[in-house]
């Protein structure tokens, strides 16, 4: 049988485009959530790729923000220095150790008992994406207009939606949502998931994010917006969106683009060549990925060992025609806010609302016009617009308040 060719980017030129932001949210008085990026020159990215990993941390008073602070800080760290290790190797004994060392700082003080936090890293390799996880914040990868769900929730939630052999919407509504059974931390040992090899495409898109994301913003609204948005207008985006549902939680996105296009092959049959397809979906497409990475450079599959896990879990697609709408009717809300008696926009002088009505007026033009990717965009805009003119004001006031 003739093996085709793989496509995937060249390691000499493979680079990502990522933007990275963490939120306080709207109801928190401390961001407990931690993140940490570090892209490779083109010598270490031949061995150890792009790292890129979100924490969030739980704990009384500052435990939840030491935890996450103390896994960022040493995760990376460790994999980058166990250079005699392979990158899934160095990945799963990169997070025990952070662990270990949590664990230790838990066992030190009193207020320090039982703190925790998740961990989700996501390696970009030559030919490859490996992921170690723990906890409930999550990694996905779009594809042509495809969410997936890289990661498996380990809350109680999906733990008894596995052991039932049913989705988790079906779960009674009585099970807390925000209980998770495994974190860094709590424990001497912790159970690592290694996800992958995933294959990596021109185009590719992969999102990790805290639950303050996931809490309130549905998976579809997510992959819409990825589809539609470039990495740093798509995080302000969702941001914002989670703020504007209440921002409940601490919420932290990071959103890395691999260099590269595949519009057309999308648009066309939704199988980008440089893998085939969907062919690291199921067993045999894993071999199938591991038989054409074997001649494909220094981190070809079969010696990253695997497959790990079995990934992905869920699937969502891009809806642009339905987003539009829905986008379209949160801005008809914020700019009500503009007038509605005893909202908390309602005669800020220092807002400026021009801009956002115009955004607004575009992005309607454009859905009239039947071009919903171009009419998200521009309501995304309207919402980013209007939520930096907020934030400016807050700020204004709040050192107005501080002089006097």
């Amino acid at each position: 049988m003739a093996i085709p060719k793989t496509t995937s980017p060249d390691a000499s030129t493979f680079e990502v485009n990522h933007a990275a932001l963490s939120d306080l949210g709207m109801r928190r008085a401390n961001n407990q959530d931690a993140m940490a990026v570090a892209e490779a020159d083109e010598q270490q990215f031949q061995v150890r790729g792009h790292f890129y990993m979100v924490a969030d941390g739980m704990g009384a008073h500052a435990a939840g923000e030491l935890a996450s602070k103390l896994a960022v800080d040493n995760v990376p760290h460790t994999y980058h220095k166990l250079r005699s290790l392979t990158p899934p190797a160095a990945l799963r004994q990169a997070v025990h150790k952070a662990n270990k060392l949590i664990f230790d700082k838990g066992q030190s003080a009193a207020e320090f008992n039982g703190m925790g936090t998740t961990c989700s890293c996501l390696v970009l390799l030559p030919n490859a994406a490996l992921i170690a996880h723990v906890g409930d914040s999550r990694v996905y990868r779009l594809r042509c207009n495809d969410l997936e769900q890289l990661t498996f929730d380990h809350s109680l939630v999906w733990e008894m939606a596995a052991a039932s052999d049913t989705a988790d919407e079906n779960v009674p509504a009585c099970i807390p949502k925000n209980v998770i059974t495994r974190s860094l931390g709590p424990h001497p040992m912790v159970n690592v998931d290694l996800e992958g090899p995933y294959d990596v495409c021109p185009g590719d898109k992969f999102l990790l994010c805290s639950d303050g994301l996931t809490g309130v913003v549905d998976n579809d609204l997510m992959a819409t917006l990825l589809a539609c948005l470039e990495p740093d207008e798509a995080a302000a985006t969702l941001v914002d969106i989670a703020n504007l549902r209440g921002g409940p939680d601490n919420i932290t996105v990071i959103v890395a683009k691999v260099s590269g296009d595949n519009t057309a092959v999308c648009a066309d049959n939704g199988k980008p060549p440089c893998c085939g397809g969907d062919n690291d979906r199921g067993w045999l497409g894993k071999l199938f990925g591991w038989m054409f990475g074997a001649a494909a450079g220094p981190q070809a599959y079969h010696e990253l060992g695997g497959p790990y896990g079995n990934g992905p879990y869920r699937h969502y697609e891009s809806h642009p025609t339905t987003t539009a709408v829905e986008m379209a009717g949160l801005c008809r809300e914020l700019g009500e806010l503009e007038h509605v008696e005893h909202s908390p926009l309602a005669g800020c002088d220092g807002i400026n609302w021009s801009a956002f009505h115009e955004q607004c007026s575009q992005g309607q033009q454009a859905s009239d016009a039947k071009e919903p990717t171009r009419a998200i965009q521009l309501y995304a805009k309207a919402i980013r617009t209007l939520m930096e003119e907020v934030r400016r004001h807050d700020a204004t006031a709040a050192s107005e308040d501080s002089v006097v």
